[in-house]
């Protein structure tokens, strides 16, 4: 009797499909990994560096504190004092007041007919004012002095005011005047700055403050 037992080795479906799909999976898996990887290492490099960066930081510190401590008490002390003595006269040169160029102004824009008899100044927080008295010749001299007041020379001169105006026996009219400097021609700082590019090497600044006598001279 004949065996029926039939065998096959032909594969009833092709065997390169199963194959073909684990090829994907695991081409994933593996960027998967690399990606894994070089994230790890990434972390790491920095971990490091800060690390390092910390460290160098610390070192400076150290370094510093021990140089700052070799310096003497003394001499520390001593740089202190010039700093502030040094902030002290810039503090007063800044806001040091010298009468000189305003009185050299005046003289200048005064017309001869013009004779100033008193002078008054005032220094508040809201600027520097000045108070005069005169005698003029007449009401047309008191006019062009107005006139001067106002030019491109007395621009420095505010809120110019002539006031109580009163004829005397000799027609001559005495008054009063009254007007706000603009600070920065009384500034030392400005006239010493100017006064340097002005003059030689050579010369220095005169700051004799000018009287109000030798004022009323200048002008008679």
């Amino acid at each position: 009797m004949e065996n029926s037992f039939q065998t096959s080795f032909i594969p009833k479906k092709p065997v390169t499909s199963s194959i073909s799909d684990r090829e994907p999976k695991s081409f994933l898996s593996i960027i998967t990994i690399f990606l894994l990887i070089v994230s790890i290492l990434i972390a790491a490099g920095l971990f490091v560096y800060k690390t390092y960066l910390t460290k160098q930081k610390e070192a400076s510190s150290s370094s510093l504190s021990i140089n700052r401590s070799s310096f003497e008490k003394d001499t520390i002390d001593e740089l202190e004092l010039f700093d502030r003595r040094t902030e002290a006269a810039k503090t007063i040169l800044s806001k040091h007041v010298v009468l000189s160029p305003l009185f050299s102004l005046i003289g200048e824009i005064t017309i001869p007919q013009i004779q100033y008899t008193s002078f008054d100044q005032q220094f508040t927080d809201k600027g520097f004012f000045v108070s005069m008295s005169g005698v003029a010749r007449d009401y047309r001299a008191i006019a062009l002095q107005a006139g001067m007041f106002n030019s491109d020379k007395g621009r420095a001169f505010k809120n110019v005011l002539f006031s109580n105006l009163v004829k005397d026996k000799n027609n001559n009219v005495s008054f009063s005047i009254e007007f706000s400097v603009d600070p920065s021609i009384l500034s030392y700082e400005n006239n010493l700055l100017l006064q340097e590019q002005t003059s030689s090497p050579s010369e220095t600044m005169d700051t004799t403050e000018t009287t109000t006598d030798d004022l009323i001279n200048q002008t008679q």
